[in-house]
């Protein structure tokens, strides 16, 4: 009762609806002296909870914003150049990072997104965590003062520019997940930040929001900021605007385009997912009942039946015309014999391909391309092949965008913009010198840390369109992630087949023709290909290797792989439902757990290359 009683009193001083379950953890973790990692997605709540909980215990509060730029020095402490070389390694010139602030003081060290930071970074934390101490070269060892605590967030793994915490850092926290609030308190909240006194407004935009959450197309939907921006913008852009639903469709495209993120397989535009949903929920109100509302789903379905008495060559012309690539793709393959006439017409040929390398999103261009470009002559298919390079490497390169990538430190000359000095190699470039130059200065670069892989795709179960489109996407958002790398990639299926090398540097447009020209079906050789994925990684013996196996686990040709599997330094597995019946799974989660890496299962074929990039980080 006594915690219950302190909750309430944190919700009102610093205004906090809700949450009354993850405050009670919150105050009794704090009262039993855990370090705190709050969970959830952006927008839940996590930074104004640690604010309340350092305020409401009466601590002095310091704040990191964690990015992977963020160094080991910046969070501990660092020493001055100039001091140091006056009056050498003293107290006097050690800079306090907030660490070791927080630890001198007894107080919160709040570190906003901590899975945005370098693994280095995050591992000054642990001596501090546990033995509530810390050694800093040439100072000595900090100790802390009774109150010091980390509270800590995170967004889930899957977001931009996330990495996965050790899993010696995350056994110091207790943990406490924030889910999206309820619909009521969701309501609250705009209330509260925007002053509005609308119901009908606030209700609105609360629902629009929401709906972005289950709505089947959209990967990660809005926080309820999104519906703070709508209600702002309806007040400020109309006095009337209840009832202009014109102004609502483009409000909500506004205050959500930024804020949520599509499937891969998405078939239709963000503006138009973001249209339809706001058009769902304005029309589910009576008073939009005799209204006329623009919906993009409603027309096609007047376009069909205006196009009814047209040819089947037409209505693919008409779809295409309104840039409706979807449509004519569900039209093809209703009817194959319209590809002929398709090829026939030159003009018609063009304004598909033009049609199809314009699309967004870019799943069913693909699909379209990649349905006529067997039949096509030579001339046509070399269009259409680089037309398919060009969108899947436009589409790789943004999901490839996602995590971070360890780096470590390098000495390099003085230059403008570099921020960390080693202080003792600049003191020994010194030794001697009258005169100290910025030559003389050595500094600490932070540079991508190289590493070395095989990726291992199966191609021996019969591979339909769509999944020889997804493999090559996955190939191709790998080979972009790690460009910079050394990186082999090979496909078996009863025999292994060498796509590229680990030190061959061919482009990624190469590669990505090689796997849409990939060959499919046949028997199972796992054995083979992990054997020649390991030699490739014992080419470049000065980096730690790791293979990465795509395959439904079934093994028809060879030898046990688990005798292979063995001698890789890491080799994670990723299942995919390749084969009628789902594949082997046993076969799968031991040849992850003799290779000492991780195991995943991909439900839809669509996420692999979401998954490949997943299991690295």
């Amino acid at each position: 009762m006594e915690i219950r009683n302190e909750v309430k009193i944190i919700q009102r001083e610093y205004r906090i609806i809700g949450r009354e379950d993850e405050l009670a953890k919150a105050r009794a973790a704090i009262s039993r002296n855990k370090h705190i990692l709050l969970e959830g997605p952006v927008g839940v709540g996590k930074t104004i909870i640690a604010v309340a909980l350092s305020r409401h215990f009466g601590r002095n509060f310091y704040r990191v914003d964690g990015d992977e730029r963020y160094t080991e020095h910046k969070l501990s402490g660092w020493f001055d150049p100039a001091l140091v070389m006056a009056k050498g390694y003293t107290h006097e010139a050690f800079i306090p990072g907030p660490l070791t602030q927080a630890m001198r003081d007894g107080s919160f060290l709040f570190i906003n997104e901590l899975n945005r930071m370098p693994e280095g970074t995050q591992n000054v934390l642990l001596p501090a965590m546990d033995e509530r101490q810390m050694i800093v070269p040439k100072i000595g060892v900090i100790e802390s003062k009774p109150g010091f605590l980390i509270i800590a967030t995170q967004n889930p793994e899957e977001f931009v520019g996330t990495s996965r915490l050790s899993e010696a850092i995350k056994d110091r926290f207790v943990w406490i997940r924030l889910e999206y609030q309820t619909e009521t308190e969701e309501r609250k909240i705009v209330e509260k930040e925007t002053g509005c006194e609308d119901d009908y407004i606030i209700k609105t935009a609360v629902k629009i929001v929401r709906r972005t959450r289950t709505d089947p197309k959209i990967r990660r939907g809005a926080s309820v900021r999104g519906a703070i921006d709508i209600t702002e913008l309806i007040r400020c852009l109309s006095e009337n605007a209840t009832l202009d639903m014109d102004l609502w469709i483009r409000i909500a495209i506004m205050a959500l385009a930024t804020r949520i993120e599509l499937q891969d397989q998405a078939a239709h535009k963000m503006e138009d997912i973001i249209k339809d949903i706001a058009t769902s929920v304005l029309k589910e109100y009576p008073h939009y009942k005799d209204k006329q509302v623009p919906s993009r789903f409603s027309s096609e379905v007047e376009n069909e039946k205006e196009e009814h008495s047209a040819s089947d060559l037409e209505r693919v012309r008409v779809a295409l015309n309104k840039g409706n690539l979807a449509g004519a793709v569900q039209m093809l393959q209703q009817n194959s014999q319209l590809l002929s006439e398709i090829f026939s017409d030159q003009d018609l040929f063009e304004k598909m391909l033009k049609a199809a390398e314009c699309h967004e999103p870019r799943q069913s261009a693909l699909e379209l391309i990649f349905m006529i470009q067997g039949s096509l002559d030579a001339e046509r298919k070399l269009m259409a092949k680089r037309i398919m390079n060009r969108i899947i490497v436009r589409t790789a390169s943004q999901i490839a965008g996602k995590g971070i990538r360890p780096r470590v430190n390098v000495n390099v000359p003085f230059r403008p913009g570099l921020e960390e000095f080693n202080l003792e190699e600049t003191l020994e470039s010194r030794l001697g010198k009258g005169f100290v130059g910025c030559h003389d200065i050595t500094c600490m670069e932070r540079r991508p840390k190289k590493k070395a892989f095989s990726l291992i795709l199966d191609a021996s179960n019969s591979m339909q369109t769509r999944k020889i489109i997804i493999a090559a996407l996955t190939v191709g958002t790998f080979a972009y992630k790690f460009s910079d790398d050394y990186y082999s990639v090979l496909t078996f299926r009863d025999h292994a087949e060498l796509l590229k090398p680990i030190r061959d540097r061919s482009s990624i447009v190469t590669l990505i023709d090689k796997m849409l020209d990939l060959q499919t079906g046949g028997t199972t050789n796992i054995e083979e290909a992990l054997q020649k994925g390991l030699e490739e990684l014992e080419q470049i013996r000065e980096l730690e290797g790791t293979g990465i196996l795509i395959t439904d686990g079934w093994v028809t040709k060879g030898g046990d792989p688990l005798r292979v599997a063995v001698k890789y330094p890491k080799l994670h597995v990723i299942q995919v439902p390749l084969g009628v019946g789902g594949g082997d799974p046993d076969m799968c989660r031991n040849l992850a757990t003799a290779g000492r890496g991780r195991y995943s299962y991909v439900h839809d074929f669509s996420e692999l290359p979401h998954a490949v990039l997943n299991i690295i980080n």
